[in-house]
């Protein structure tokens, strides 16, 4: 008996415990959801100190952002009724398992009436509809940033026409844009104003020359938003995407493909304004052609016309017209297999390419705007 006890123990001296490098532990905790990287956070101090670190949090963050997945996505919308608001949000991978079956749906209700002005590495932008500010949240790790400066201005007779929301990676700020819609007793006057988080004013932006954005909601993308325009001149009337630059705070022309360009001037294109969205992290857009397909192309190096590729053609015949025409207003996701959602405020469309079989998740029913895209993060930015 005492043989075997001091065998045993002489074991445990020779074995050392299992080590893995701290080099190790913090690739392997790059790649795990949000939501157990806080559960991890109690196992020990060192864990806690290294998932806390700032470097740690954008390291997270550019891995889940090149390779995004429905797993860890939800997808925000406000529902505004009367003086109150709930915040709905729902995972994304029922979505497309199950579209029939009612998601887990989660609310938050808010102690004012906010609208989701965007949706950028794991935070929201919010807009007091009463009070006229925006704040940051991040509902998954229970972040919200201070108030902004209330909006120069601000009345109930303000309207917020097109906006946008997006990450100035070159200065490490968010920025929200808005054009402001003001109803004076003789006229009517609009602004286009920018907040940095973090800074005590708003400041005016130029309106771009022209005709105003056909699309209200701003697409970021490689540290732009977009947004359609009609571009009107003498000669013409050409569709085209309004670029703003976040980091020189200056706008651009983007043209859309080539083939948009030459079926719109030859009158083959059903519908004058295609979808704008965001798919794998490209700008993208789908559009009727020819009335007999809809094309769906990315933009795989942005800002570069030649770039523009097919991503897929869904035959027309599989859409009711009345339908998909007008009544849609965003390209929301793609899978792997082509599965498309796209979506409006009452209603979406999933579109499997392979088995062209078109099915309607029912949570969209429920909605009153056009829902965001979350990607869960640890991202709490100091403003």
């Amino acid at each position: 008996m005492r043989d075997n006890y001091q065998s045993n123990t002489a074991k445990c001296h020779q074995e050392p415990p299992p080590f893995l490098p701290d080099e190790l532990i913090f690739h392997i905790l790059l790649w795990l959801p949000v939501r157990f990287l806080l559960q991890l956070k109690c196992v020990c101090k060192s864990w806690k100190t290294l998932i806390s670190d700032p470097q740690f949090t954008k390291s997270h963050l550019h891995s889940i952002t090149l390779n995004p997945t429905i797993t860890h996505q939800r997808l925000f919308s406000s529902l505004l009724i009367n003086e109150h608001c709930k915040i709905v949000s729902f995972p994304m991978k029922p979505l497309f398992e199950n579209p029939s079956e009612h998601a887990n749906t989660v609310k938050f209700r808010m102690e004012h009436r906010f609208r989701i002005l965007g949706s950028c590495n794991g935070l929201l932008c919010l807009f007091d509809l009463n009070q006229g500010y925006v704040k940051l949240w991040n509902p998954c790790i229970r972040f919200e940033s201070k108030k902004s400066p209330i909006i120069d201005c601000y009345d109930k007779y303000m309207l917020i026409t097109y906006h946008g929301f997006g990450y100035d990676h070159v200065n490490d700020k968010y920025k929200v844009l808005v054009r402001v819609r003001r109803s004076r007793s003789c006229f009517i006057e609009y602004v286009t104003k920018m907040y940095t988080f973090g800074e005590n004013s708003w400041t005016t932006i130029h309106d771009f020359r022209g005709t105003p954005p056909i699309s209200w909601i701003g697409k970021f993308v490689s540290g732009t938003l977009n947004w359609l325009i009609a571009k009107k001149d003498v000669n013409s009337n050409q569709t085209m995407i309004l670029s703003f630059d976040l980091e020189n705070e200056t706008y651009n022309e983007v043209l859309l493909p080539r083939s948009f360009i030459i079926g719109h001037d030859a009158g083959k294109v059903l519908h004058p304004t295609p979808l704008l969205g965001v798919l794998s992290n490209c700008l993208c857009v789908c559009f009727n052609s020819n009335k007999t397909h809809w094309d769906i192309w990315l933009m795989k190096k942005y800002g570069v016309a030649e770039s523009w590729t097919r991503l897929m053609m869904i035959p027309q015949r599989q859409f009711p017209i009345c339908e998909m025409l007008y009544s849609f207003d965003d390209l929301l996701f793609i899978l792997e297999n082509g599965t498309v959602l796209v979506a409006s405020p009452s209603k979406s469309i999933l579109y499997n390419l392979d088995n062209a079989r078109l099915n309607y998740p029912s949570i969209f029913n429920k909605l009153r705007q056009v829902p965001h895209i979350y990607h869960a993060s640890l991202v709490s930015p100091r403003c």
